[in-house]
């Protein structure tokens, strides 16, 4: 199921405290282990213990969102969930996130239409302090008027960068158009004028009206005891009584009767967005298991139709997609594009095309089975992390009123059948029930017209509807089979899935300035075909399995990750081991990939972060491989031929050079003896490795100035690192975690404080060879200065003298918290298995990674400070607008 949520502008989480009265409470026991409880104020208190985490999910969902706004209230919702985190009665600002990261844990928050939720992870042994944080955070806001205003400025900033951001502004576009009535076409964050406006007193007066305990829930899931949560609950909730709360009706959206249309020029964009939208029922409506198989099967895997025709087979589109938003009320099913301006109306009638036959021939019953295997894979792999079987117990309590739902839509998803699955589509998928938003690059086909998109989709016209800790729990196997592949396997059945990673040695570190790039080309080809399946039969077979598979490659890596359901592992090793053998790189694919590498290297400022990092990179590594970007360049990708990718695959795809890990619910001898079946007959052969290249030392300040059309100022600074293998790589790690983080030190002072930046923060990054240590800032032009200034003095304090004691404290609980939660789903085990035993760090490098953190002293991290951070020899880096723009 598809909630709204997943394309609405999410926003960072700050956590917020809730109160309520000692008074006893009735209980229901919920099936699946999901208990319920109700106090006597209205606040729901659900709790699903699942113990094979050491890790707790604590979330509360407030029952309103922008779609709850008056017209002078837009974005105040967003607003509130900012302030959530400026300080209580009981915590000054930048304590509450100080205090959950102490613990090891995560904090955020985020705003949609119908819901505003505040959520921690955390160890399961600190729930009950977690507890206490969220809900004093939740409940208890200051509200101080001078943080108010600088939190003010701080989402004016994310509101200036949403509107730079060709994807967001296109985003905007279609609901802006798409709804007349409903609040939906309102933008969650709001707008800067009235953001501007908004005061204390209304944003008591919003929180009186809608955080009352009858209009929210708390939802904790993990290793935790359902009674202790009782218990703490009536402790914490002693004050609070019951209001009469009273929800008022929305607007409701009418039948559309004409075709809408929207066209705008942006100077940001380098490619054309083009979004097609049709209006649907909300989660509740009786067609809503048709309808999110329908947006499976148009677009939302590699081998949905729209995908395959348009993108892999015509080569008309850069990335296409469709999503039926099912959200409380009556949603839409959005249709995204990007592409050539050229191909606008070709790709619009193919769509078109493709919809009315979906709607004139019900879909086959076996590529019907795959849409919904894929959909029930979605949930099966949600569940491998606390936060995610939170997140969608959540989503069904708040929209359908029943938390339990989840089994009950996947029953419905199965007992979809085709007919539906047409009569959906025939009944909402039509003219005149359709909206087109196109953003075109500025000065890019002036004589287009929107009249052209209209006509096609015109003819189309039929009856439209109206809308209404311990990460496994046996012990790790290794092998090395005759032929010198490497094998881990990590048992744990607490979860129907199994993750296979296959590793190489690769990645940037072994290209060289002529074949920049080819390391990345070569991982987009490895799914593409094979001597024995084409690229169809691949993504068929793949998403029979309820899996994913995808090529990676990295800085010192690349290769093959996959995830299927655990009753398919024979037949997904079986493909596994025929890419391994067999990858073809055909030259039809190849020139369609080419073409979808060139257009996102032509695109990279459209995407400011990254574009960013990768200039810092070239700046500080401008002989080293770490220095390229990943993508490679125009000159080099345009110049790759198959041969040279096959050559450079069979030089570093060689089992002596191979790690093969598989985690999840596994027999281990029989997983054992797939594995030789399907990889042990492989050849033996030896990497020949490229010879090392070492980078000079870096003297002296490089600034790097780029002006691109942009909005907003992008600044990094730079040094160089240490390598993985390292002793200096632990102190490094938890000194970028006193600097970075919502509880970190240029959060609180440059963002909290200053108000200079809406995003602040560092990062490291090791490598095989000495990696980088970076800080970075997005901030308004006329902040630029003070921002550049704001990060040097950050720097110079970090190594004028020693970290405090409790710094260091919350610095090495986090990084061990952050460890604990990002193991949580086998994806992430087999990755970090595999990259560990490759990079000879060892494959159980788990335990020694928390030791050594563990042990890190504040002399350890002022020496490190000293050693690398040196203002006297880095890099900063600034995009700035360019010099015609105001």
């Amino acid at each position: 199921m598809t909630f709204f949520s997943n394309v609405a502008s999410i926003t960072r989480w700050w956590p917020v405290l809730i109160l309520v009265c000692i008074m006893p409470v009735s209980s229901m026991a919920m099936e699946d282990k999901l208990e319920r409880f109700t106090l006597p104020n209205g606040l729901e208190v659900l709790v699903k213990e699942d113990h094979a985490r050491k890790v707790a999910a604590i979330q509360y969902w407030v029952m309103v969102g922008s779609a709850d706004e008056e017209a002078s209230e837009r974005g105040i919702s967003h607003l509130i969930e900012h302030m959530a985190f400026k300080g209580t009665e009981r915590r000054g600002v930048g304590k509450i996130a100080a205090e959950i990261e102490a613990l090891g844990g995560e904090i955020n928050a985020y705003t949609s239409w119908d819901e505003t939720v505040f959520h921690v992870t955390v160890p399961s042994n600190a729930t009950l302090q977690g507890l206490d944080i969220l809900t004093d955070a939740v409940l208890r806001p200051v509200i101080d008027a001078k943080e108010l205003e600088l939190e003010k400025q701080v989402v004016i900033e994310e509101i200036l960068e949403g509107e730079e951001r060709p994807d967001r502004k296109s985003s905007k576009m279609i609901f802006d158009i798409a709804y007349t009535k409903s609040p939906y076409k309102y933008p969650i964050i709001g707008y800067k004028e009235l953001v501007e406006k908004m005061t204390r007193d209304d944003i008591l007066s919003f929180r009186k009206k809608w955080y009352v305990p009858e209009n929210m829930f708390l939802l904790i899931v993990g290793d935790v005891n359902s009674e202790a949560v009782r218990r703490k609950m009536e402790l914490l909730t002693a004050d609070i009584n019951p209001t009469g709360f009273f929800r008022p009706p929305r607007p409701a959206e009418p039948t559309q009767k004409e075709i809408r249309t929207q066209l705008e020029r942006d100077r940001n964009s380098r490619e054309t967005r083009l979004h097609i939208a049709f209006h649907i029922p909300s989660t509740k409506g009786n067609d809503v298991n048709a309808l999110d198989l329908t947006g499976d099967l148009l677009g939302a895997r590699d081998n949905s139709r729209l995908v395959r025709i348009l993108k892999k087979e015509k080569g008309l589109v850069n990335s296409i997609s469709a999503n039926a938003i099912t959200p409380k009320d009556p949603g839409i099913m959005v249709i995204s594009v990007t592409l050539d301006s050229k191909n606008l109306e070709p790709v619009t009638k193919t769509i078109m095309d493709e919809v009315s036959r979906l709607a004139k021939e019900p879909p086959p019953p076996d590529e019907l089975e795959r849409a919904k295997v894929h959909i029930e894979s979605q949930h099966i792999y949600a569940r491998e992390t606390v936060q995610g079987t939170a997140r969608s117990i959540g989503n069904f309590r708040a929209d359908m009123n029943d938390a339990a739902y989840e089994e009950k839509y996947l029953t419905l998803n199965a007992a979809v059948m085709p007919e539906q699955v047409s009569g959906v589509v025939e009944k909402y998928l039509k003219a005149p029930n359709v909206s087109i938003a196109v953003l075109l690059p500025e000065g890019e086909a002036p004589d287009f017209s929107m009249d052209k998109l209209t006509n096609i989709v015109a003819a189309f016209r039929s009856g439209a509807g109206s809308a209404a800790a311990e990460v496994s729990s046996q012990a790790p196997v290794t092998r090395t089979l005759p032929n010198g592949i490497r094998v881990v396997l990590l048992p744990d059945d607490s979860n129907p899935d199994v993750a296979v990673r296959m590793a190489f040695l690769g990645g940037k570190r072994f290209e060289r300035k002529e074949n920049e790039g080819i390391m990345n080309f070569i991982s987009q080809m490895l799914n593409k075909g094979t001597a024995n399946m084409t690229e169809v039969q691949i993504a068929a077979k793949v998403d029979d399995m309820g899996g994913r598979l995808n090529g990676f490659s990295g800085y010192d890596s690349f290769g093959l990750s996959a995830t299927f359901f655990s009753r398919y592992l024979k037949e997904g090793l079986g493909i596994l081991a025929d890419l391994y053998s067999g990858v073809s790189f055909p030259e039809d694919k190849f020139e369609r990939e080419r073409t979808l590498i060139l257009n996102r290297i032509k695109t990279e400022p459209d995407r400011p972060v990254p574009y960013t990092v990768n200039v810092l990179s070239g700046t500080l590594f401008p002989h080293h491989p770490y220095g390229f970007v990943k993508e490679g360049t125009a000159t080099t990708v345009a110049g790759f031929t198959p041969e040279d990718l096959k050559r450079t695959y069979a030089r570093f795809a060689v089992p002596s050079n191979m790690v093969l890990t598989v985690v999840g619910d596994i027999n281990v001898k029989k997983t054992l003896d797939q594995i030789g079946e399907t990889f042990g007959k492989i050849p033996a052969r030896k990497l020949e490795a490229p010879e090392e290249v070492k980078e000079e030392s870096f003297k002296g300040v490089h600034d790097k100035v780029v002006r691109i059309p942009r909005a907003k100022v992008h600044l990094a600074v730079g040094f160089r690192g240490s390598a993985l293998s390292d002793p200096d790589r632990y102190p490094l790690d938890v000194l970028n975690n006193i600097l970075a983080g919502q509880g970190g030190r240029l959060f609180i002072q440059l963002r909290d404080k200053e108000s200079l930046a809406y995003t602040v923060t560092s990062f490291v990054r090791p490598g095989l060879d000495p990696g980088m240590f970076a800080l970075y800032m997005a901030c308004d032009v006329p902040k630029a200065d003070r921002a550049l200034q704001g990060l040097l003095q950050q720097i110079d304090l970090i190594r004028e003298k020693p970290v405090s004691d409790e710094e260091l404290k919350r610095a090495v609980n986090n990084l061990i918290g952050e460890y604990l939660i990002n193991l949580q789903s086998s994806w992430s085990r087999a990755e970090n298995t595999a990259l560990n035993t490759l990079y000879g760090l060892g494959y159980d490098y788990d335990v020694e990674y928390v030791k050594k953190i563990s042990a890190v002293t504040a002399q350890d991290i002022l020496a490190a400070a000293r050693k690398y951070l040196d203002p006297k020899n880095c890099a900063i880096v600034k995009i700035l607008p360019d010099e015609n723009q105001s």
